[in-house]
């Protein structure tokens, strides 16, 4: 009774292609920024004779291969599953949050190496009054460009775009070191330069260790890579939901954008299996349905709590069991016939339901006297069945009937 929910409960596709709206245009806005910011540092760098601003605009070109990496790897991570990836694309999105890790703890690494070699190497030019008024520009831009590229990716759950804003942090830290270094040449102060630049890149070494250490986890399907409020709300979902008596063996996985739930829930063991996958049809879709990271559930559905009271594996099959039923049945004189037989496997034993066809001609006392006599011969010839419950027929119809 497993299975995986293969098509989107109403609502979710707008929702997707909604994040994915605002994820191209937040990455094209941040594109074309970069752009901009790289060719005017550079250029006034040049101009105004400021080796800080010009390493500045070089770092902001390192960014537009951070754009383009976030980007393809964002766009493959939504793409559905194929036969090639069964469970889907989203780790591409964990390889583009590893790399943006990796990248930005590369920068962090070069402006500390840069900033110890600018204290052995005084600048001989004092910088421009332009170059001041660029890096403050460059700074107010690229602030803003952080600030909303972040909540676009937290609102939408994008996780590579959320990476992406804080190499537009790093961007716009590094142009804060260049302004000192800039204003401080100007004062007269040159080495207050480096020593801002290097406080910083300890900062982004953090934020770097953390996106790798994010990309590792999930990389290795550790719990810590879930979000404990999401599982909270997915384990409230389940609790709460009705017909399920109790649920274990809770487990989510991360696949980039996408989480994979598998879970096991306690049901009514007398239920008969077609209500059972209802049960659980319909919480797999009130799960994906809830929590827009979900894209696969499966439900596995439990008679019993398995893990406190483990389920004998030893009962005997159908087959078997409908070959001994019907023995004890032709040594009953015939008055009752089995037409069908459903077992209940419990941890105290089998329960047989069995539905039989009786022959007319008897009265209803003959017939539960018969019931009785099979009921005590089944209990005494099958240690392993527990009860048993005689049922018949007395009518039938369908749609066509009339």
């Amino acid at each position: 009774m497993d299975g995986a929910v293969t098509a989107d409960p109403t609502g979710r596709d707008a929702r997707v292609a909604e994040s994915l709206r605002m994820s191209d245009r937040a990455m094209a806005i941040g594109l074309v920024i970069n752009i901009l910011l790289s060719v005017v540092k550079i250029v006034v760098g040049v101009l105004a004779q400021s080796p800080a601003l010009l390493a500045d605009g070089l770092h902001s070109i390192s960014d537009l291969f951070s754009d383009g990496a976030i980007w393809i790897a964002n766009r493959m991570s939504r793409e559905a599953a194929d036969e090639g990836h069964p469970y889907g694309h989203g780790r591409y999105e964990t390889m583009a949050i590893l790399f943006s890790g990796v990248l930005l703890f590369a920068l962090s690494v070069g402006i500390v190496i840069d900033s110890i070699s600018r204290v052995e190497k005084q600048p001989a030019v004092v910088p421009g009054m332009e170059a001041l008024v660029v890096i403050i520009l460059a700074i107010l831009a690229k602030e803003w460009l952080y600030h909303y590229t972040r909540r676009v990716g937290e609102t939408y759950h994008l996780r590579a775009l959320v990476a992406n804003a804080w190499h537009h942090r790093s961007d716009s830290i590094s142009s804060v070191a260049a302004l000192v270094g800039i204003a401080g040449a100007m004062v007269g102060w040159p080495v207050a330069d480096p020593i801002a630049a290097i406080v910083v890149s300890a900062i982004l070494m953090k934020m770097a260790y953390g996106f790798m250490r994010d990309a590792f986890l999930e990389f290795t399907d550790a719990a810590a890579a879930i979000d404990k409020a999401i599982q909270e709300q997915i384990v409230t979902m389940v609790d709460e939901y009705p017909d399920v008596y109790s649920a274990h063996l809770f487990k989510v996985r991360r696949s980039g954008p996408n989480l994979h739930v598998d879970i096991h829930v306690v049901v009514n063991p007398f239920l008969s299996v077609s209500e059972g996958h209802q049960i659980a049809e319909r919480l797999r879709r009130a799960i994906i349905d809830g929590v827009l990271e979900v894209t696969e559930v499966m439900v596995h559905v439990d008679p019993e709590e398995d893990q406190k009271f483990p389920m004998p594996i030893d009962y005997p099959g159908r087959q078997e069991m409908i070959a001994a039923l019907s023995q004890l049945l032709e040594k009953d004189q015939g008055l009752m016939a089995v037409s069908d037989l459903v077992m209940h496997y419990t941890r105290d034993g089998i329960v047989a339901d069995l539905v039989v066809s009786v022959d007319s001609q008897h009265n209803l006392d003959e017939l539960r006297r018969a019931s009785l006599r099979l009921c005590q011969k089944i209990i005494s010839s099958q240690e392993r069945i527990s009860n048993v419950r005689i049922k018949t027929v007395l009518h039938g119809c369908d749609r066509g009937w009339s």
